[in-house]
């Protein structure tokens, strides 16, 4: 063995042969996915007391999916927490998506994705059905599906004019 490298001692053991903190000085502990999402939001100022934009908008219906649908992220919290989530939903955020509604299939426009806004509405019709059929969250349900169906009618006549196409060249070529 090398002269310069010590034993490391069992990693069983209540203390390892550098110290109790020897282990994590390159890693640190173990965190939920809640917890990460947190500390990311509180270094990049997401957090939802601030203005409101785009981006924090996005990092607390993130938060709000870790917390309440995907359950297997580790500890749960203590109930007010979630009381305090849902208050800000309902208070600060549905209300800045409705009025920051554009109606244009421009997606850059838009106040959140459509898969954000797929899974929140997956989770109020599931489980806050007041909300879910509250005048605001009607309206913003309203947009997304007419934008849905904006997709789907100009996908269809991008399809018919292809169609068409192939057949003035096949026309042209015989």
């Amino acid at each position: 063995m090398v002269k310069t490298r010590r034993p490391l001692g069992s990693l069983a053991s209540e203390r390892n042969a550098g110290g109790e903190e020897a282990l994590r000085r390159r890693v640190g502990p173990e965190q939920t996915p809640v917890q990460r999402h947190t500390i990311r939001m509180y270094q990049r100022r997401e957090e939802s007391w601030r203005a409101l934009t785009r981006q924090r908008v996005a990092a607390f219906i993130r938060l709000f999916m870790l917390c309440f649908v995907e359950m297997e992220n580790g500890l749960s919290l203590q109930s007010i927490t979630y009381r305090m989530l849902k208050k800000k939903l309902v208070k600060k955020i549905i209300p800045w998506i409705h009025n920051w509604l554009v109606f244009t299939m421009d997606e850059r426009f838009w106040p959140i994705t459509l898969a954000q806004f797929r899974d929140l509405d997956g989770y109020l019709a599931d489980h806050l059905p007041i909300v879910h059929k509250d005048d605001d969250w009607g309206t913003i349900s309203y947009f997304f599906k007419e934008m849905l169906k904006q997709r789907e009618e100009y996908q269809r006549l991008e399809d018919m004019e292809r169609e068409v196409m192939e057949a003035v060249r096949r026309c042209l070529e015989h």
